[in-house]
């Protein structure tokens, strides 16, 4: 049997995952040059910053035995600080239950995760799929007949590939939040008691702070402080088209009163803008994915948008077709 998998984000590469230790070979295209999707690491000056997904909390999902006993932890980082919150920038502790869920990183950057799965995976980066043929009950892809395909890419995406042969699939309720990623290198040192700051309603536009240094060591050149501050939902929609100097300087008007002056003028600065970066709402996994189809759909947009919950549909998809 031949499996095709289009998308090498975390729900594509746990399928390929699956089937390989089941001895089924799958060849997985990506459009773009590396693994991972929104598990993703970018690197400056000797600052290291997550700037998609922040971490990987298992939950006692598929993912746990993968990651922690599958996989090399050469590296592998539990992060120890609290997750605290901000209502209008005043921040106080978090939630005690939420905090008490292990998560992980890398020393070298989250995408470590996605790496190592494609280390031993059939992966054709830079190969994007346009168009899906379907001749004598198999799948046409870059000339390769295969007998069974699984879309692993957002689901605005997978709805033009299906329309390209005439498929159809409850999807297209879901929708996706934008979100903005700034990248911040600072020449100063803070000890919070906390490794990140959430806004739990999202109504403030910084909705996420991640302190780097504090999540992981050798994060940014001693003595410096590494952060990545994703915009709330709306105020990424809104300013998506804004210069990267603008989005910076916002960034920078919150870390200074979150910090002082000395937060107010990063040494190196990058932005990320993430088109399709949440779910925010999900399609039924069993009314997608039926048992026997030659065609499925490995999603955040399935089972939730978290590393864990991606990692688990992709799980679950291999099984489908493992078992048949």
């Amino acid at each position: 049997m031949k499996v095709a998998i289009v998308g090498a984000g975390v729900a594509g590469l746990a399928v390929a995952w699956r089937l390989k230790h089941a001895g089924i070979e799958a060849t997985v295209f990506e459009k773009a040059n590396q693994v991972g999707g929104r598990v993703s690491t970018f690197s400056d000056q000797g600052f290291v910053w997550d700037d998609g997904a922040t971490s990987i909390a298992p939950r006692h999902k598929a993912i746990e035995e993968v990651l922690l006993n599958e996989l090399s932890t050469e590296g592998l980082v539990r992060i120890e600080k609290p997750i605290w919150t901000h209502d209008g920038l005043r921040v106080s502790a978090g939630s005690v239950f939420h905090n008490s869920v292990p998560r992980y990183t890398y020393e070298t950057g989250i995408a470590e995760f996605p790496n190592r799965l494609a280390s031993v995976l059939d992966i054709h980066t830079g190969m994007g799929v346009d168009e899906i043929v379907e001749h004598e009950n198999q799948f046409i892809l870059n000339g390769e007949a295969y007998d069974k395909l699984v879309l692993a890419v957002p689901l605005p995406i997978a709805a033009m590939l299906l329309y390209s042969i005439s498929e159809n699939r409850p999807i297209s309720n879901v929708t996706y939040r934008a979100c903005i990623s700034v990248m911040l290198g600072f020449s100063h040192e803070i000890d919070p008691p906390y490794h990140a700051v959430v806004s739990p309603e999202q109504t403030h536009p910084m909705g996420w702070l991640s302190i780097e240094t504090e999540k992981s060591p050798h994060r940014a050149p001693a003595g410096n402080t590494a952060m990545v501050m994703q915009l709330s939902a709306q105020f990424s929609k809104n300013n998506m088209d804004k210069s990267d100097e603008f989005l910076v300087d916002t960034a920078c008007a919150f870390t200074r009163v979150l910090y002082g002056p000395n937060f107010d003028a990063p040494l190196v600065a990058h932005v990320k803008r993430w088109k399709y970066s949440q779910p925010e709402n999900l399609a039924r996994f069993e009314a997608v994915n039926q048992p026997g189809s030659r065609l499925l759909i490995s999603s955040d947009s399935l089972l939730g948008g978290r590393i864990e919950e991606s990692f688990e549909c992709g799980y679950r998809v291999g099984e489908l077709i493992v078992n048949g």
